[in-house]
């Protein structure tokens, strides 16, 4: 599920068939239907199962990928929708799935030890993914894009005999059923304002989110475009820079017990101010620098908010409270999309960055003050001694 042969590339491909304005217009369309999707799809991994949810995401996502091959502002906006959809079934599900299999005492460090594992696995994957596909779009755009989707079928093929574990359910009518979905969603956003989920909001929309807009959306490949990087060489910084956070996450995995959330948490949040501000500058390949910050940032957040959220969640809703965590990721580029690809398309792009260096310190302040404050989540990972029933109790 990481072999994102696109990944370097998309950018390229889609400016044959529109310019960066139509871009950001496109991605913004795209990503609020799958902003659409990412509650409910948690609500329905909770109540109809997560690998069959799951299942259906990665599926979704290999025949959107592929058919975006034939080009055209309108196919690629269509099948555009599928992958957001599909990846929002996935996301919270697959972590969900394994979480309860795996069955993790609530005080070890393991899930934030296996993540930081997983995360070195998939960068892997898409750093090779990432050149060979700039390589192959040296000669055939279109091939590129077929590679992709052949891969997220593989990636289906591998999980298709996996089943969740069993659950005690009352039989229901098609009235009650949706009344209990419903009631879940609502239930997840309801969790998002209690002390222990909320103080990470803010950063979770704006350092999560800028993350997103990189790793996901347009902001990336618009940075390796402003520093100079041709499609090729911008698919060898990106896949050096997932070789340097294998490394990063290697030693995160090995002195995990040690890492205290808040200065984590901190560093990174320093790192994406600090790369938002030096992406002002004309500074040419010196900016590799920050497509490394938000690389490495990226995947070193994801293992600790899992945990935080994993940890503190209810089982019954623990897919709806990913989901809904991913929908707050997710919401900040529904509308900076368009905004991206605007003020890139007039050469005016320093005006966000700024502005959304001053938004990740305010949520960074926010996050320091509600620490002090709250005295439950002042407690670190490494203080935590007792399961979450019994702190919820």
């Amino acid at each position: 599920m990481n072999l994102w042969f696109v990944g370097a590339i998309w950018l390229y491909f889609y400016r044959i068939f529109m310019g960066d304005a139509e871009v950001g217009t496109l991605d913004a369309i795209a990503f609020f239907i799958g902003l659409l999707v990412e509650v409910p799809s948690g609500a329905l991994a909770d109540k109809f199962g997560r690998a069959r949810v799951m299942k259906i995401g990665i599926v979704m996502t290999a025949i959107g990928i592929a058919t975006q091959a034939i080009g055209g502002f309108w196919v690629i906006l269509a099948f555009q929708i599928g992958v957001t959809a599909g990846q929002s079934l996935i996301s919270g599900a697959d972590e969900a799935l394994f979480y309860e299999k795996l069955k993790f005492k609530e005080t070890s460090h393991k899930w934030r030890n296996l993540m930081t594992r997983g995360a070195q696995a998939a960068l892997v994957a898409s750093l090779s993914a990432n050149v060979l596909g700039g390589f192959i779009y040296s000669f055939s755009p279109h091939l590129v894009w077929v590679l992709n989707g052949f891969a997220f079928l593989v990636a289906a093929a591998v999980i298709w005999r996996m089943k969740d574990e069993p659950m005690k359910r009352q039989k229901q009518t098609v009235r009650e059923n949706l009344k209990e979905y419903f009631v879940n969603i609502s239930m997840g956003f309801r969790e998002f304002s209690k002390p222990k989920f909320r103080i990470y909001i803010p950063l979770i929309i704006t350092v999560q989110g800028l993350f997103y807009a990189c790793g996901w959306g347009l902001l990336r490949l618009v940075l390796l475009d402003r520093f100079d990087f041709s499609p090729f060489w911008g698919a060898v910084a990106i896949s050096s820079c997932g070789i340097i956070s294998i490394i990063v996450l290697h030693i995160i995995h090995k002195h995990s017990e040690g890492l205290r959330e808040k200065r984590v948490l901190t560093l990174i949040t320093f790192a994406a101010i600090f790369g938002l501000i030096f992406s002002v500058f004309n500074v040419g390949w010196w900016g590799y620098i920050v497509i490394l910050l938000f690389y490495v940032g990226e995947h070193t957040i994801h293992p600790f908010l899992s945990e935080i959220l994993n940890k503190r969640a209810k089982p019954e809703q623990r897919s709806t409270i990913l989901s809904v965590a991913s929908f707050l990721k997710i919401l900040p580029y529904v509308a900076l999309a368009p905004i991206i690809g605007f003020l890139n398309s007039e050469n005016s792009l320093e005006i966000f960055l700024i502005v959304w260096a001053v938004l990740s310190a305010l949520a960074w302040i926010y996050y320091i003050i509600a620490k002090k404050k709250d005295s439950f989540v002042s407690a670190d990972f490494t203080e935590i001694n007792e399961p979450t029933e019994a702190i919820e109790t």
